[in-house]
């Protein structure tokens, strides 16, 4: 089977022949979005029932990412069960022959994605209110997940985080002064680590499901693993994912929103200097997944012009780094 053979209807259509039996695909189109992997929709017609799906694959030629859409539709299993809002999976697994990806179906829920529509449209102003209460209740759920759930599947346990992440930039060997800078401010005033759960490790808008009134379903599973919990609220923080807001927790409000949702849904309490902590170890996570973005295109390991533009966003992270440490050293 070649590469291409996975997006065709009749290969889905005997993926899913097992599940629903005889089944027609209609209306396949990929949509925009996601750097590691592709997203196709599609609709899926039995005799009994009209289906709206989503299919994620993994990208071509990103071979240290293969694998992670069958492992996140394992996930995803766990999260329901959990009451963490995320779709209902349909099928997952891996494409056939020497290109062979993994891929996942799932059903498809309404809502939307885009975080400039979702900060600035009035159609999302009724959601806008409720979404920071929405997003703690949904961390506090996916952080009591007990790790037990999850044996048998692959995920990283990240003790010391600053090593983790030194660890792959001294690999990328594309030295960056600012960089440099971070890790010696985060080495110099990193808080304890609180604990060890699972996490989400990508939560921000862009990756949450919103309707009109709130947060439909949490999105992108692919980097799953566990670790402090507060890293998924400073991630949330990240001046990137603020989306041109000037407001400080994913563009929408402030830290003591945050915290207070958080600390009331999960009972456990969260400082600012931590949480800002988190944030610029968060803005520097970027900073070098960027740079390996970069690198991944200019050494030919894909031809994804969408690689290529995430990789030329490193000096903005430079940029937003110097900006949030000079603000502390003040």
């Amino acid at each position: 089977m070649s590469n291409d053979a996975v997006f065709e209807a009749n290969w889905l259509e005997e993926q899913l022949h097992e599940i629903f039996g005889a089944t027609e695909v209609t209306n396949l189109s990929r949509l925009s979005g996601g750097a590691n992997r592709e997203t196709w929709s599609f609709e899926a017609i039995t005799k009994e029932k009209h289906r709206s799906l989503i299919m994620q694959i993994d990208r071509d030629g990103m071979d240290r990412l293969n694998g992670t859409c069958e492992r996140e539709s394992r996930i995803l299993r766990i999260a329901k069960l959990n009451g963490v809002p995320v779709p209902t999976v349909v099928a997952s697994g891996f494409s056939e022959g020497s290109g062979s990806r993994s891929f996942s179906i799932t059903e498809k829920m309404q809502g939307e994605t885009i975080a400039r529509k979702i900060l600035r449209d009035s159609q999302w102003e009724h959601a806008r209110g409720n979404l920071i209460h929405d997003m703690a209740k949904a961390l506090a759920a996916i952080h009591k997940i007990d790790r037990s759930q999850f044996e048998g599947i692959e995920l990283s346990d990240i003790r010391d985080p600053l090593s983790s992440l030194n660890s792959i930039y001294e690999a990328l060997d594309d030295p960056h002064p600012t960089f440099d800078f971070a890790f010696r401010w985060l080495k110099a005033n990193q808080p304890k680590i609180s604990e060890s759960t699972f996490v989400h490790g990508d939560f921000r808008l862009g990756n949450l499901l919103i309707d009109t009134s709130g947060l439909n379903a949490v999105l992108d599973w692919e980097i799953a693993q566990f670790g402090d919990p507060i890293q998924d609220l400073g991630w949330m923080c990240v001046r990137a994912w603020r989306f041109g807001s000037d407001q400080r927790v994913a563009g929408l409000g402030s830290y003591d929103e945050l915290i207070e949702s958080y600390v009331q849904e999960s009972g456990n309490d969260v400082s600012a200097a931590t949480l800002l902590w988190w944030e610029i170890f968060g803005t520097l996570r970027w900073g070098i997944i960027c740079l390996q973005m970069g690198g991944d295109f200019r050494k030919g390991r894909t031809n994804s012009l969408e690689i290529a533009a995430i990789g030329r966003r490193v000096a903005e992270n430079e940029y937003d780094l110097l900006q949030a440490i000079g603000e502390k050293i003040k």
